[in-house]
């Protein structure tokens, strides 16, 4: 079956793979180089060459503060990946095109999009939920928020993976109708 890619599918799934990508950049920052620990040793020793001492509880104070900017950013694409990822469901709720999986693979693909916009979803409502949700459930949905990033790598690599072997088999072309639409 031949899919076609409007503008606004386009759009929203752009949209939402880089917010998703930039998200997961702050995450392996956060995890990574700009661990507060890290940050905090760096500055630590950084301040002992200048002769100045403090607490290891000073120095991640200082740590969580350079990379407050960061989490910003993180919870500002969450948002606007919030707001795709709404706009694509109603979109894809009230524009209807008749897709009905035929072969395995199609109905592989079908049900691997299923399980991602669930997870995407679970992802997006505990995030919001940390920002805005009551205190008593916090610490819960946290957890989950953060556990929710373990289906996104898989997922990529499935994505990415299709995309390759399509390019290579029977559906060339569909990263062009991806980014220009057909012609």
């Amino acid at each position: 079956m031949k899919k076609s890619y409007t503008f606004f599918d386009r759009l929203l799934h752009w949209v939402l793979a880089f917010a998703i990508l930039f998200i997961l950049l702050t995450v392996f920052l956060r995890l990574n180089w700009m661990e507060k620990n890290h940050v905090a040793a760096i500055i630590t020793d950084n301040l002992s060459a200048l002769d100045i001492e403090i607490t290891k509880e000073q120095a991640i104070k200082i740590a969580k503060q350079i990379r407050k900017p960061m989490f910003e950013w993180h919870i500002t694409i969450g948002y606007v990946a919030a707001g795709a990822f709404v706009l694509r469901i109603f979109y894809h709720m009230f524009n209807k095109k008749n897709y009905n999986p035929t072969t395995s693979t199609e109905k592989f693909q079908a049900w691997v999009y299923r399980i991602f916009y669930v997870l995407l979803a679970v992802t997006l409502i505990t995030g919001l939920l940390i920002k805005f949700g009551p205190d008593s459930i916090h610490k819960t949905t946290e957890d989950i928020h953060k556990l929710t990033l373990y289906y996104i790598i898989p997922f990529l690599v499935l994505h990415f993976t299709g995309i390759i072997l399509a390019e290579l088999g029977s559906k060339k072309g569909i990263v062009s109708k991806m980014i220009g639409g057909d012609k």
